[in-house]
């Protein structure tokens, strides 16, 4: 029953189409992709949206996700994690492999709640990880905010970014180092540049949480399993990176 899966302040009920809700009549409507098998919640997070103001699109299953990607156009993809035949991770693999669509956001909702299921999530790219049971109303505000920080994000990062011999290419999505292209995960690639844009100053976990991550509920043990990686990627300016102790990270170049 979704009961189980929704906090019992979330009721189910008829919705009809209301584009003047959540969106301004000048914003671009969100277009929400929704893969989920379990058919109450997928029929329930897509009504929802669309009562919020969004167009919303579901599917029980990775089958045909890069075809509903290529007709639907999503600015957002809600995604469950256990599902018959590709598994959550599998369709995260493959948007991120994809040249067209490897920066939308992605937010999975699931009921795996252990911290290295989160890791290995947020590893893979996933920009937000909410569990179940969930608050419809916080999935919905959470996932805007979502994409309004992708949004932004993209918007700023007009040119490309040169410290010393890291050179961060923003229209390619790459990290060059001495000119070889460092293979990064999605967050690795948002710390990173935070970093850089915030060379000698120190940044507290809570700050790379919301501005790198976009996510609040990442742990700091999550945050430091990153930062390993990408010190290790980075090879000798890896060292750069300094941890302050009790506080936070710094980029000392």
């Amino acid at each position: 029953m979704i009961e189980t899966f929704l906090n019992t302040s979330d009721t189910l009920k008829q919705t009809t189409i209301n584009p003047q809700n959540g969106l301004g009549m000048n914003q671009e409507v969100l277009r929400v992709l929704v893969i989920e098998d379990e058919q109450e919640i997928r029929e329930f997070l897509t009504a929802q949206f669309i009562e919020s103001g969004c167009q919303a699109h579901g599917l029980p299953n990775g089958s045909q996700v890069a075809e509903a990607l290529e007709s639907f156009q999503p600015t957002l993809v809600i995604l469950d994690q256990m599902m018959p035949g590709k598994s959550g991770k599998e369709i995260m693999k493959e948007i991120r492999s994809s040249a067209k669509f490897s920066e939308i956001p992605v937010m999975m909702v699931t009921g795996l709640d252990g911290e290295a299921e989160k890791v290995e999530a947020l590893e893979l790219g996933v920009d937000d990880y909410v569990t179940k049971p969930f608050s419809v109303r916080e999935v919905i505000a959470r996932a805007k905010a979502l994409v309004r920080r992708s949004r932004a994000a993209h918007k700023s990062l007009q040119q490309n970014l040169v410290v010393k011999d890291l050179t961060v290419d923003f229209a390619a999505h790459k990290v060059l180092l001495k000119g070889q292209e460092i293979a990064l995960t999605l967050t690795e690639f948002k710390i990173l540049v935070e970093l850089l844009k915030q060379s000698g100053l120190v940044l507290t976990r809570d700050k790379l949480r919301e501005r790198a991550l976009g996510n609040l509920n990442v742990t700091d043990r999550t945050i430091d399993v990153h930062m390993a990686s990408l010190r290790k990627k980075l090879h000798e300016m890896g060292d750069a990176i300094e941890t302050v102790r009790g506080v936070g990270y710094r980029m000392a170049l």
